[in-house]
């Protein structure tokens, strides 16, 4: 009877230690997988040797001018001329990032791989965020998924800010999670905390300080004075734009608001609706305006001033495009980031959606030959994907819309907050910051009973 009863417990102690060790090597699977990707794409960025895009250059810069001469300008300091836009052009963190892993280690390469350290984390910190509410999640669904969102793999292999601000964001996540369940006021300071850090990584969140006030006064029904902590970000972002004006002479956040306002919003917008000619006569127009005006700040507000009357002119059309440019992001297959990356030749600058706007279905099919046989293969693949992974996510909010936690609800108003301040110029780098939380909206959004693997 001894025997029989041993027997039993130790059938279902092994049973028990097989889920384990199971539930263990998925994990683990998934983590070689992203980790043979990252590696492999880390070694083809290092074998070609070039680690810079355009933006890459006024980091590095900003980097080596606070490392040279404790300046936070983000131009060539050593130029003759000394353009006030470059002093609020980048906000200064990724530059601290930079002067920290590649200056002062005097590695680049040491760089990209903190980057991909920060991909691979940022991944499994959400994974880990949403098994809190869904214990099972199709591995095989999520894996390709993330395979196919080959920006995340290509921005962590160059010296752009879009790796460190995803980690951000997931992080943020994270502490509202724990703020919310814990009650926590110590986490929710955190969360602020994070809030910092992202504004000063990227401009466009520092307009969610905004939207911040309101979320500290609902959190206040969870924790006691948590509407108090609003106004930690609130007086930072005052410091910064109070520094700034001490420099320029101009209160503002970041000379790039006005800039991608003025040569990506209004410029692109003309150009699809009116034509080249029209757009570059506008843009040329207003740069003379900006011209004479002698002081900085002067420069700003007329640039802005401008910009904006045009805007407006056109109102309801220019919301529409737009809204049509903030969802183009989801769908953009990468096309440029895959050229960059891989270093192919292209002898035309515009790209897939340039001639498809212009000559329809054919003119896009007349550009997609003449294209290497790698994009030809690869770019249909992942815009395919791109729509399942857009109808996964419509399918994970018509499914749990009623009953979705206050997390998952948090992570839609980053999508939406970061997918509509991208606007017109919504390219498949913008997704980057959001891929790993929506990724897992997509996945989730395929579960079924039937198809459950867990983690």
């Amino acid at each position: 009877m001894y025997n029989v009863i041993t027997l039993h417990y130790n059938h279902k102690h092994f049973k028990s230690n097989l889920k384990y060790y199971l539930k263990i090597d998925h994990t683990k699977k998934l983590f070689i997988v992203l980790l043979s990707i990252h590696f492999i794409f880390f070694i083809i960025k290092i074998s070609l040797g070039d680690y810079f895009l355009a933006d890459s250059y006024e980091y590095y810069n900003l980097a080596e001018n606070i490392k040279n001469y404790f300046k936070f300008y983000s131009g060539d300091i050593n130029s003759s001329i000394i353009n006030p836009e470059y002093y609020t052009k980048r906000p200064p963190l990724y530059g601290i990032y930079i002067l920290i892993f590649s200056c002062f280690l005097k590695s680049k390469v040491i760089l990209l791989m903190t980057q991909n350290i920060l991909s691979i984390s940022s991944i499994f910190l959400c994974i880990k965020l949403f098994k809190n509410y869904y214990k099972r999640i199709n591995r095989k669904i999520l894996i390709i998924f993330l395979i196919t969102s080959i920006s995340q793999f290509i921005y962590a292999n160059y010296l752009m800010s879009e790796i460190l601000f995803q980690f951000l964001i997931v992080l943020l996540c994270y502490f509202f999670h724990e703020a919310f369940t814990k009650k926590n006021i110590y986490n929710f300071l955190y969360f602020q905390i994070v809030v910092i850090l992202l504004f000063l990584t990227k401009p466009i969140f520092y307009l969610f300080i905004i939207p911040n006030i309101i979320l500290c006064i609902w959190f206040t029904k969870h924790i006691k004075y948590a509407y108090v902590l609003s106004l930690i970000p609130i007086g930072i972002c005052l410091l910064y734009m109070g520094w700034n004006n001490k420099r320029t002479g101009s209160f503002d956040f970041s000379s790039i608001q006005n800039i991608n306002l003025k040569e990506y919003n209004l410029y692109y917008f003309h150009l699809n609706r009116y034509g080249e000619d029209y757009a570059l006569k506008i843009n040329s127009m207003i740069s003379d305006h900006v011209d004479k005006k002698t002081t900085y700040r002067d420069k700003q507000n007329e640039m802005k001033s401008l910009t904006l009357k045009y805007i407006k002119k056109d109102f309801l059309s220019y919301t529409i495009a737009h809204f049509k440019g903030s969802i183009k992001m989801f769908f953009d297959p990468g096309r440029f980031d895959l050229y960059n990356f891989f270093e192919f030749k292209n002898a035309e600058e515009v790209g897939f959606l340039k001639h498809f706007n212009e000559g329809g279905i054919w003119g896009a099919y007349k550009y997609f030959k003449k294209q290497p046989l790698a994009i030809i293969i690869l770019i249909p693949i992942i815009l395919i994907l791109n729509i399942f992974k857009v109808i996964g996510f419509i399918l994970f909010w018509i499914k749990h819309y009623k009953t979705a936690p206050a997390l998952q609800w948090f992570m839609l108003f980053i999508i939406i907050y970061i997918t509509m301040l991208t606007g017109l110029i919504g390219a498949s780098r913008f997704m980057v910051p959001l891929l790993p939380i929506y990724l897992l909206f997509a996945t989730l959004g395929y579960t079924t009973k039937k198809s459950l693997i867990k983690f």
